[in-house]
């Protein structure tokens, strides 16, 4: 594979800046992911999980410098076999290159070639853990962080909504640990069946600008999803 990916410029911050100001860079720039670096040196990166879990600990006066940061993962090239080849070995959703930019997740995926990917969403698709619509947002983040993912399907018997790490820390302001999910929960869901084609799905979830879309079951409050960290999964295999 000679595909390269640009990804975008690094935002970052001062070590010295508080949590609360990261969130709100997250949300102004919409991005999940800050480097923090003092001068020319980065100290580490403030991710959408040290997000959910300050705001769960109610930690958001807290300086970066006292966190601990997500460990810099780095490229010598960009292109994308060595990049989902970090990923993996790294278990990172994102890599750093040449301390300029940063290459996430939706990145490889937009960039990946699907023409040749064959067989059904069924395939890779994994049965979700969900959540009701009156789950607390702190059972939503312990959730998360226990289970290492970032999607939440809101389930009533049929699916209604999904919650994201991401519209978690967007809301800090605006919410507490005690509020409902169902008061954030995104209701326009992207969705396919079970027997959807692949390359449907995933330029369902490209077109969309999503980075996960459920899989629609028979089963009462069963779904299953699909992440971009399966399809960089699906690729890495594509690559070996």
């Amino acid at each position: 594979m000679s595909v390269q990916i640009n990804g975008a410029e690094i935002i970052s911050l001062d070590p010295n800046a508080y949590v609360t100001d990261a969130l709100f860079f997250m949300r102004r720039n919409n991005v999940r992911r800050l480097v923090v670096s003092n001068s020319s040196n980065i100290i580490g990166v403030f991710t959408i999980e040290n997000a959910i879990r300050q705001i769960l600990e109610n930690r958001l006066e807290v300086r970066l410098n006292e966190l601990k940061l997500r460990r810099p993962v780095y490229v010598e090239d960009n292109y994308i076999k060595s990049i989902v080849g970090t990923m993996i070995g790294e278990s990172s959703d994102f890599v750093l290159y040449r301390g300029k930019y940063i290459i996430t997740e939706k990145d490889v995926v937009r960039s990946f070639n699907w023409s040749s990917v064959k067989g059904s969403v069924e395939g890779i698709s994994k049965d979700a853990i969900v959540v009701q619509p009156f789950t607390k947002i702190s059972t939503c983040i312990e959730t998360m962080l226990k289970n290492n993912i970032r999607h939440l399907p809101i389930v009533n018997g049929i699916a209604l909504g999904i919650v994201s790490a991401r519209d978690i820390a967007y809301s800090y302001d605006s919410v507490t640990g005690n509020t409902i999910v169902e008061k954030i929960m995104n209701v326009n869901l992207v969705t396919a069946d079970d027997n959807s084609e692949l390359s449907y799905a995933i330029n369902l979830m490209i077109g969309r600008n999503v980075g996960s879309l459920i899989v629609k079951t028979r089963v009462k409050n069963k779904v299953k999803i699909l992440t971009n960290r399966d399809l960089i999964k699906l690729i890495f295999s594509y690559i070996l």
